[in-house]
């Protein structure tokens, strides 16, 4: 019989490590991004796709992407 080992939870001093947040627009926050989009024919798939991309507003770089199947 195996065992189950017990994943050990490694605390930092500081809590917000590793998480951000945006605030939504019901708390008064203002969404970070701006969004684009562009529609391309996709020759594996033989099909038209859409690609919406996330643009920072300050820096105007590339932020991520989403592919709509």
């Amino acid at each position: 019989m195996k065992k189950k080992v017990k994943r050990k939870i490694h605390k930092t001093s500081d809590p917000t490590y590793n998480t951000h947040t945006y605030p939504t627009i019901s708390e008064g926050g203002k969404i970070p991004f701006d969004i684009e989009w562009m529609k391309y024919y996709n020759p594996r798939e033989g099909r038209d796709q859409i690609m919406f991309l996330y643009v920072d507003k300050v820096t105007k770089e590339p932020v991520k992407y989403r592919v709509m199947r």
